[in-house]
């Protein structure tokens, strides 16, 4: 049976909290056999922990990348970090060193691939997704709402799906996790189950989104004190289990091959 968490920060991201002696404990009490370590733009902290682990947990080098337009993608199995920024072009350089590109949190504000503000063409989607090796079907940080939507689209489109933590502390690793019956899976499309506390059903108030993406879709053009302000606000207002929900993780999802919309297993 393999474990695996495909998405979380440790101490070496800026906004995380997790040394990566605390890591490799949550991950052993989580019964994680293989972790992806995703911290902002850098590789270091992925490495510390893989030389800390030895044999006893397998750590996958990642990197969660932000891009010219402040999209984030996802490179699993890097080698190096490199210049390109331009998402596309992010995507094609991940793949060049071998790697998988997994997109994280499809529909989140200011950071998702697909967020709406962006209004993405259909063509573009379509690039997009022809260059993607995994996209998130849920996400331990996103909202319900979101959750939703990312994973009815990696349903309708039978996407590589798989979900992740995006743990920013230590308490937070294993907290959702992907669980495969293969000891050698294909990430993604072997059969697998989905793991993670259940998340109430909560609704965003219309005009709350309306206001949200209008201030994403023009906040590069505004002072650097108000998205300061905005980012502060944030951080102060966010509840750190507002998308993992609360209780023990449990199956949640039972996925079978790519191209397979799956089942409830007693999820939302």
């Amino acid at each position: 049976m393999t474990r695996v968490d495909y998405h979380f920060h440790t101490s070496y991201s800026y906004d995380g909290r997790a040394t990566p002696p605390e890591i490799l404990e949550a991950a052993r009490r989580a019964g994680l056999t293989t972790v992806c370590v995703t911290d902002h733009d850098t590789i270091e902290g992925a490495l510390a922990l893989r030389a800390l682990a030895g044999g006893a947990l397998e750590v996958v080098i990642g990197c969660e990348l932000t891009c010219d337009d402040g999209s984030h993608v996802i490179g699993l199995g890097l080698q190096t970090m490199f210049a390109e920024r331009r998402l596309l072009e992010v995507m094609d350089a991940i793949h060049a060193q071998g790697g998988l590109v997994l997109l994280p949190h499809l529909f989140r504000r200011g950071s998702g691939v697909f967020r709406h503000e962006l209004r993405r063409t259909p063509a573009f989607v379509e690039e997009v997704l022809a260059r993607a090796d995994l996209v998130e079907c849920f996400n331990g940080r996103d909202t319900f709402e979101h959750n939703a939507a990312s994973r009815a689209f990696a349903a309708e489109r039978g996407l590589s799906s798989v979900a992740s933590s995006d743990a920013h502390r230590a308490s937070e690793v294993g907290s959702v996790f992907v669980e495969y019956d293969a000891a050698a899976p294909l990430h993604g499309r072997s059969p697998r189950r989905i793991w993670f506390p259940p998340q109430r059903e909560l609704h965003e108030h219309p005009l709350k989104r309306a206001a949200l993406e209008l201030y994403h879709r023009h906040a590069g053009a505004l002072p650097p004190f108000v998205r300061e302000g905005y980012r502060a606000a944030r951080r102060r207002l966010r509840k750190d289990d507002a998308g993992r929900g609360r209780g023990p993780a449990a199956p949640q999802y039972q996925l079978g091959t790519a191209g397979e919309g799956g089942q409830h297993a007693g999820g939302p």
